[in-house]
Formats: C-alpha cells, sequence, structure tokens
C-alpha cells in the first residue's frame, strides 16, 4: 500500500514537470512522419503497433491529476490497448471495426485533456506549445480514424486516385490518414475526395478546425505571456 502511495505522487510528478508532453509528442513525431509510412511494409508493421501502444500509454499519463479523467482515460486506452494487439494478431473486420472505435473514443477524451493542462494559466514555455503541437497532430489521427471507420462501413465513401490495394484494410487505413493530414493543414491536392455526405462533412469540419485551431492557440499562447508579464 506504501509502494503504491509513493508511485501515484511520481507519476504525477511527470505530468506536472510536463514531460509526459514531451514524450507524447516524440511518439506522435515519429509514429505520423516516419514509422507509419513504413509501417505498409509488412516487416513494419509490428513496430508501428508498438508504438500506437506508447502513445496509448503515455496519453494515458496525462489524466494522472483528475479522478474521473483518471477512470475514464485508463479504462478505455486499456480496452484500446488490448484489442490493438487483438486486431494486429487477428485482423478480422470485427476487431478492426472495435479497435478503431476505442481508438477514436479514447483519443476524443485526450485531446481536451492535454488542451487543458498546456494552455492553463502561467508562463509560455516551450513545453506548453509542445502539448499543443501533439493536441493538433491528435486531432488529424481523430480523423484518420473516423474516416476509416467511414470507409469500412460505407464502401465508395472516398474517391481515391492513384495506386491501392481494392480490399486491402491497411491500403485503405494508410490512404485516408495521409488524407486526415493533407485536409487538417487544408492543403488539399484532390488526389483524395469525399463522396458520401457523412465523409464530407467530416472533411468540413476538419478543414475548419485546422484553420481555427491555430488561430485561437497562438491567441491563448500570447495572451498567457502578457498575463504572466504583467504578473511579474
Amino acid at each position: 500500500m506504501e509502494k503504491r502511495r509513493r508511485v501515484v505522487p511520481y507519476m504525477e510528478r511527470l505530468w506536472v514537470t510536463d514531460i509526459a508532453l514531451i514524450a507524447l509528442l516524440v511518439f506522435l513525431l515519429m509514429y505520423i512522419f516516419f514509422l507509419y509510412p513504413l509501417g505498409q511494409i509488412g516487416s513494419f508493421r509490428p513496430l508501428t503497433t508498438v508504438f500506437w501502444s506508447l502513445i496509448l500509454i503515455t496519453g494515458a499519463m496525462t489524466a494522472l491529476r483528475n479522478r474521473l479523467f483518471r477512470t475514464l482515460v485508463f479504462s478505455w486506452g486499456f480496452l484500446a490497448f488490448v484489442f490493438l494487439w487483438i486486431r494486429h494478431l487477428f485482423p478480422h473486420e470485427t476487431f478492426i471495426l472495435v479497435s478503431n472505435c476505442l481508438a477514436l473514443f479514447y483519443l476524443v477524451l485526450l485531446t481536451p485533456l492535454i488542451l487543458s493542462q498546456a494552455l492553463r494559466d502561467g508562463e509560455t514555455t516551450s513545453r506548453r506549445i509542445m502539448g499543443a503541437v501533439a493536441a493538433y497532430l491528435i486531432l488529424g489521427l481523430i480523423w484518420s480514424v473516423a474516416y476509416h471507420l467511414i470507409a469500412l462501413r460505407i464502401p465508395g465513401a472516398f474517391s481515391i486516385q492513384g495506386p491501392s490495394t481494392p480490399g486491402d484494410t491497411e491500403s485503405m487505413q494508410s490512404q485516408l490518414f495521409y488524407f486526415s493530414f493533407v485536409t487538417l493543414t487544408t492543403i488539399g491536392y484532390g488526389d483524395i475526395a469525399a463522396v458520401h455526405p457523412i465523409a464530407r462533412m467530416l472533411t468540413i469540419l476538419e478543414g475548419v478546425i485546422g484553420q481555427l485551431f491555430p488561430a485561437i492557440l497562438i491567441a491563448r499562447l500570447v495572451s498567457l505571456q502578457v498575463q504572466s508579464k504583467k504578473k511579474t
């Protein structure tokens, strides 16, 4: 019992000093820009699963200061972690759907929690900026998972140009992962287009958030810095 009391404050200090934010951002950057493209090669897919697991774990650490969020995030994070590996070992469509639903709900819970910590009152630091960037990248992951769920349930919801493997779930997920971040950053190459009304609605929503998030983020960080200067 005494050992458990020592472990919990230590884990809370990790979040108070924003170490969890830095670790989460590092795993996100490696996953998005390096490991996920390589993950389409069969030999690298276990490695992407490992890093996705690390994102789930470090993300769950951000809930340690709030009991309600601690219960919700840890519960859903654990379920998402379990079904992630079940999906990896047994790539059946049912397991893929359940795994994506759990991951989607988990990321939706995690994003406002990260933002509330990164943008809390106080001086603007590089660690706060890292937390806000991590939340922005998670938004891209949220929409990529949502797009994949739509594509699984509504065939033909997206029009994809260029080489793709029909019926290959991993290939489809990779294409929609790319589409999500292209939409979030409002680049819009046009090689992938939303066709179904639900897909179009989500695409518009992601594009709007992709424009508003940086503007609101910069305004908030500047406001925090000004308030901190006044207090000192």
